[in-house]
């Protein structure tokens, strides 16, 4: 189908004489006869939209489909099939007779879906069936996407890697073994399909994963596949397709049957009896495969393999793990239903995930529960993230020898308490059928404990016991690229500082202690703390290197600025306003920042986190949000036409709403609910006071002395 819709936009290429817009019309009306046969199929593309509320306004609303009956798998594909005519509608509807929509992007967005079944239906026939290219292409493309993803996501490279085309022999003899045993028969389009009642009369059990779904003959004419050909020669309407005779233009492989091709299930079982032999521990795949998918492969794969017990019934697989949809809106996520978000989407967009926020997000729910990902869950997989960085990044800020407390003496002995008690609570979640929420709690809860003892005597020797049993299991959960489980090295990737950088960023937190400590004592800086300053970047042995340059800048303005500092007027105020904008701006640029620390005089050099980043939009949207209050109150405060602040009287500035009590200079002294200010209320108040009355007066002064 995608051959041919490149066919058809390509006009050396395209078959036949129709135009674009012609076919898509056609293609439309051919969409609504099959899909939504409700509406007449030879409706306008503009009469759509008022027809789809005429018939179909009820299943927008979630109204039941038929005879009272909701099927919620079909109201799903329903809305699917009215939004892919929707779209392709408005295209067709917002072209103009004479435009030729090749090259109009949007158009062929819209109308693709419509267009590429109906071309399919009148050209597929017409393909060489033994030029399997037209079709490898294809798979090999969305093969390679699907390996760059699951590479993107940190996922191991499989051993073996299967395609049937590469497997059509083996998979020819595997049915062929199955026949001779008497649980297959040819039908007269030579076709095979495999024989239940011929299976269970020979001991085995059919359906053994769902039995309560054997009867379904719609997930039966699901598990067939829209190109299994109706017969009347099946001997029961639940045997299944082993071989299909391929129809003109469908790929198609020699056979001791005639030309055809495998049928859906036993790619899976020849393939895998080839590659792990007559049996294998674990097969996995989701929920909605257990029936027919699975029980069909299990059979057929015991009809082949059932002589290992003479005759009696082999057991091919020993545990089956069936995974939850993952949900979006409440319904499942494929490709069907068109409602799916790719990995590399989510990956790639502003916002979006990154690879270890997204295997933190599923590890969160359950392996095998039906899972939907929503802003709440990406909230606390990001809190996960944050915690587990903040305690790595507090960890690699001490050393060998440093402890919390210096009294090891009587350390504190909850941490190996606590450590234990995590170790214990982590292996028996992920022994209790994988509980990976379970078990990514209890690491918090052990982070949770250790910085509750922050303070006590906690000496590194265990801190770094900790540590390293957090960092090991998180390598094991794959959240820290291809680190070993056995690693020794403490933390992740992402909280790393460049080697080449840490010389300069110690120089300059060096120089931003020393801003801080003089502002705190309420001390000047004075020439010989610049000297001394010089003296300590002299004698430190700085990289040079493109890489560097960025820090080099920083360090220098920061020398320059405390040089300007020593010879001039200074304040602790300006003093603190030079460190702040060294680490909130300088080094916040660069990824950059220094946590001051209230049991060290020296700050912590960190990278900027997500957790950081956030913390200060907050920050900043409520500055922004309170500056905007004090103008509107300032603007109301001001009587009609004095839009000039200057000209509000400072005993006007604070008669609003806000507060019920004034001084006799207007100065407020309750708030609107009658409760008295705070002491540091007041004086914040009084100087925005005093610096309107300085407003206020030159004002006046200007005026009454022009």
């Amino acid at each position: 189908q995608h051959y041919l819709f490149d066919e058809l936009i390509d006009p050396s290429r395209r078959r036949g004489t129709a135009t674009v817009q012609e076919t898509s019309v056609a293609a439309f009306r051919a969409y609504l006869s099959k899909n939504l046969k409700s509406i007449p199929h030879d409706v306008s593309a503009e009469e759509f939209p008022a027809q789809i509320e005429k018939y179909y306004g009820d299943v927008m609303i979630g109204t039941a489909l038929k005879d009272g009956k909701i099927s919620k798998d079909d109201e799903d594909k329903t809305k699917m099939r009215i939004k892919t005519a929707r779209a392709a509608a408005d295209g067709i509807a917002s072209l103009k007779a004479t435009t030729d929509a090749i090259e109009d992007e949007g158009f062929l967005g819209k109308v693709k879906d419509v267009m590429m079944p109906y071309l399919d239906s009148l050209y597929g026939s017409t393909f060489d069936a033994s030029d399997h290219t037209i079709f490898t292409k294809w798979a090999k493309r969305y093969e390679d996407r699907f390996m760059e993803d699951m590479q993107a996501l940190n996922v191991l490279e499989p051993d073996v890697v299967t395609r049937v085309t590469e497997y059509v022999e083996k998979i020819t003899a595997f049915i062929a073994q199955i026949e001779q045993r008497g649980f297959a028969y040819k039908t007269s389009d030579n076709s095979v399909y495999f024989d239940i009642n011929a299976f269970e009369k020979g001991g085995n059990s059919y359906a053994r994963l769902e039995p309560w779904s054997r009867n379904n003959m719609d997930l039966q004419a699901d598990g067939e596949g829209a190109l299994t050909k109706k017969t009347s020669e099946k001997r029961s309407d639940a045997d299944f397709a082993l071989w299909k005779s391929s129809k003109q233009g469908e790929p198609s492989w020699q056979s001791p049957w005639g030309f055809g091709r495998p049928g859906w299930h036993i790619e899976c079982s020849a393939m895998a009896s080839q590659e792990l032999g007559a049996q294998m521990d674990i097969h996995s795949g989701g929920i909605d495969l257990a029936f027919p998918h699975h029980d069909n492969e299990l059979a057929q794969s015991e009809a082949y393999w059932c002589d290992q017990h003479h005759g009696g019934q082999h057991q091919w697989v020993n545990y089956f793990m069936h995974m939850g949809h993952l949900d979006v809106q409440g319904a499942k996520m494929s490709k069907s239903l068109k409602n799916f978000v790719t990995i590399r989407h989510e990956l790639s967009r502003e916002g979006g995930l990154n690879s270890r926020s997204m295997r933190i997000l599923f590890m969160l729910g359950g392996w095998k529960e039906r899972f939907e990902v929503t802003e709440g869950l990406k909230k606390e997989a990001s809190a996960w993230e944050d915690k587990v960085n903040n305690f790595f990044i507090k960890v690699l800020g001490m050393d060998d020898t440093q402890i919390v407390n210096e009294h090891e003496s009587n350390s504190d002995p909850s941490v190996q308490t606590y450590l234990a008690e995590a170790k214990d609570k982590f292996h028996s979640a992920l022994t209790d059928s994988f509980n990976t929420s379970l078990a990514i709690q209890a690491i918090s809860e052990l982070i949770t404990k250790y910085n509750s003892l922050e303070g006590s005597t906690i000496p590194f020797e265990p801190t770094k016991e900790v540590a390293l049993w957090v960092t090991q299991m998180v390598n094991m959960f794959g959240l820290n690229g291809t680190a070993k489980v056995d690693s020794e090295t403490i933390g992740w990737s992402g909280i790393d500082i460049p080697a080449y950088a840490m010389p300069y960023l110690t120089l300059i937190s060096c120089i931003r202690d020393r801003l801080r400590q003089q502002a705190q004592k309420k001390r000047s800086i004075d020439v010989e703390d610049v000297a001394e300053i010089r003296q300590t970047i002299r004698d430190s042995p700085l990289p040079e290197s493109t890489e560097t340059a960025p820090y080099q800048k920083v360090l220098d303005d920061a020398l320059a600025t405390v040089s300007q500092l020593a010879g001039s007027k200074q304040s602790s105020g300006s003093i603190m306003g030079v460190a702040d904008r060294i680490r909130d701006e300088d080094l916040w640029n660069l990824g950059v920042y220094l946590e001051d620390r209230a049991d060290s005089p020296t700050a912590r050099i960190r990278p900027v986190t997500k957790e950081l980043r956030e913390a200060k939009d907050a920050q900043q949207a409520k500055k922004a949000k309170k500056t905007m209050a004090d103008r509107s109150r300032t603007t109301a405060a001001a009587p009609a036409g004095r839009d000039d602040k200057r000209t509000i009287s400072p005993q006007e500035l604070f008669k609003n709403e806000e507060y019920s009590a004034w001084d006799e200079n207007g100065l407020p002294l309750k708030d609107n609910e009658g409760n008295e200010l705070t002491n540091s209320k007041r004086k914040k108040l009084k100087k925005q006071w005093d610096h309107q009355k300085r407003l206020y007066d030159q004002w006046q002064s200007q005026h009454q002395n022009p």
